[in-house]
């Protein structure tokens, strides 16, 4: 009763120490290969927990749960040497090292002695798998607290009667692959199953709740259907957790939970609420093909390896602010009925949308692509934000189609940016953005207002055969290299009012009313319709002044191609000349 509680409260525990902690003069990290007879490994924080034999279960879990919480909230933690440190790399080593344990054992011992006894050093009673089996089969409530269950747990016994359980395995014939029925409510919670766990093809008709349960072995409920409300939160799966082809009809909750092996959530179907905010996935975590028709939330969930979302449907919203993706996310072919919301989110390693459809409005808000992303042939039908995106490695765009208002407003762009053959229907706005890399538009239809302004381009950006049918807005941008409009096409107004453009090209560019100002431009790439374009341009918008100097420009640059033709002909007679001389004559 009271270890739930304390365990959920450890924030309020661990308060007295917080300014400690908050005083750390460096990153704190700890070598795992420096600790021998450990019992918990936790890969995403490369960090190994030392403990006892002697620790019951309970204390067992509770270090399971306690450690990544505080490493979580009070350690910046940051493997590898700090850029700029004085000291030694050994030294800086060791220091963490002790950093780490000084954490570690802090907040252990509070949580250890401020704890009730009741929660922390009651001892659990032993239950066999036996028992809870006869139970289920009974139909009678399968409720224990604080126990640990020493056995396998198997749906084939669900086949069996009461008696020829208590007999298996000498004298009874398991039963064949067929649907089992478990029709009692199954209510385990703040225990440990020492045994494997397989639910496979089962049906359980009331409510299951594992809360708070460490399960040592592989656990398996493929293929299952749960009728009731279900909720594995904070448990830990020591190894594999297998819900393949299973279907929630009532509310799920993985609230909190750690999957230390494999956890397989492919074409399994969730009918209400998912949430599976706070979870901790440490190995490959797949939902491929999975269907959520209620809210699913992942919340500040964790994963330590793969993610694998393909062709995931969505049908309410989908809530993964400020989840960690430190290996690859894949979402491609997913579809979004409802908002989704990725806010704050961090993808460490490749990403991809690819074919993704968001028919809900897509909220990206601050989210860290530290490598590449893809959202190739993605549709977004509502409106959609990337306000504030930083985009560390390749962003990938190509053929999306955007239906409704997207904003890409102070954007970080560190790599390259592919928008090539995108559709933007309604307004895009990339207002203040800043592309370090180079930037391809190439062939992009801007349907409405296209909104550059104060954008920042460090390298080349291609708009080469871009379609703008609204107005366009380049005003207070910088072009710090070229910048290409050949073949583009202008339907309303241009402004390119205060910026600063290296070089441009405007070759078989249509516009009717270009706002750029003469002297904001280093250099226009010569072509003669180019130039007498741009002239005219000036004569409609009365700008005598500028107007004159790009005349004077075009004759200048036209003077000298004009020499440089007639150097290179003069240049070839001669040579012809004094190659058909006869040989002996000099010069």
């Amino acid at each position: 009763m009271y270890l739930s509680y304390y365990v959920l409260n450890l924030s309020e525990i661990v308060l007295t120490i917080h300014n400690y902690w908050m005083t750390l003069p460096v990153p704190v990290t700890f070598d795992p290969h420096e600790l021998s007879n450990c019992l918990y490994i936790f890969p995403e924080y490369g960090v190994r927990v030392q403990s006892h034999e002697k620790f019951s279960h309970k204390k067992r879990a509770i270090c399971t749960k306690a450690v990544p919480f505080i490493l979580d909230k009070y350690v910046n933690y940051d493997i590898g040497a700090c850029n700029g440190d004085s000291l030694p790399a050994f030294q800086w080593k060791k220091r963490r090292y002790w950093q780490m344990k000084t954490v570690l054992v802090l907040g252990l011992l509070v949580l250890f002695f401020v704890a009730p006894n009741a929660a922390l050093c009651e001892t659990p009673s032993l239950v066999t798998a036996d028992e809870v089996m006869v139970k289920i089969k009974l139909g009678l409530p399968a409720e224990y607290d604080n126990v640990i269950i020493k056995g396998n747990l198997t749906s084939d016994q669900l086949g069996l009667t009461a008696k020829e359980i208590l007999r298996i395995p000498f004298e009874v014939e398991m039963p064949t692959d067929e649907p089992m029925a478990a029709n009692s409510s199954i209510v385990i919670k703040n225990s440990t199953i020492d045994g494997l766990v397989d639910f496979n093809n089962t049906v359980f008709h009331k409510q299951v709740s594992f809360e708070n349960t460490f399960f040592v072995e592989n656990a398996s409920f493929r293929h299952s259907l749960f009728n009731g409300e279900v909720s594995f939160a904070k448990c830990v799966f020591n190894k594999t957790g297998d819900f393949t082809g299973s279907q929630f009809k009532g509310k799920a909750s993985f609230l909190q939970t750690c999957f230390g092996g494999i956890a397989s959530f492919v074409s399994t179907q969730f009918g209400s609420i998912a949430d599976f905010s706070l979870a901790t996935f440490c190995s490959v975590a797949s939902f491929k093909d999975a269907k959520f028709s209620g809210p699913v939330g992942f919340m500040e969930t964790r994963f330590c390896n793969c993610a694998e979302f393909v062709l995931g449907q969505y049908a309410a919203d989908a809530t993964f602010d400020r989840t960690y993706f430190a290996g690859d996310a894949n979402f491609s072919g997913s579809t979004f009925s409802q908002v989704a919301k990725f806010n704050g989110t961090q993808f460490k390693n490749e990403t991809s949308f690819e074919g993704a459809h968001f028919t809900g409005s897509a909220q990206f808000l601050k989210p860290v692509f530290n490598n590449t992303i893809k959202f190739n042939s993605a549709q977004f039908d509502k409106a959609t934000c990337f306000t504030q995106a930083r985009f560390a490695g390749p962003a990938y765009f190509t053929s999306a189609k955007f239906n409704d208002l997207v904003e890409f407003m102070e954007c970080d762009f560190l790599g390259s940016s592919t928008f090539n053959q995108s559709d933007f229907r309604i307004d895009a706005v990339f207002n203040n953005a800043s592309f370090h890399g180079p930037s391809d538009f190439l062939g992009a239809n801007f349907m409405g207002f296209a909104d550059f302004g104060g954008s920042q381009f460090a390298h080349d950006t291609d708009f080469c055969n871009a379609s703008f049918l609204g107005a366009a807005d380049f005003s207070r941008s910088t072009f710090n290299k070229k910048i290409n409009f050949h073949g583009a096409q202008f339907k309303k107004n241009v402004n390119f009012e205060s910026v600063r453009v290296n070089t441009i090209n405007l070759t078989k560019a249509r516009y009717e009313w270009l706002f750029l100002h003469w002297d904001s431009v280093d250099h226009l790439e010569f072509d003669d319709a180019a130039y007498q374009t741009l002239i005219n341009n000036y004569k409609r918008l009365k700008w005598l002044k500028d107007s004159y100097y790009c005349h004077s420009t075009y004759t200048s640059e036209s003077s000298s191609k004009a020499a440089r033709n007639h150097s290179w002909i003069i240049n070839a007679v001669e040579s012809i000349i004094l190659g058909n001389r006869p040989l002996g004559k000099s010069s």
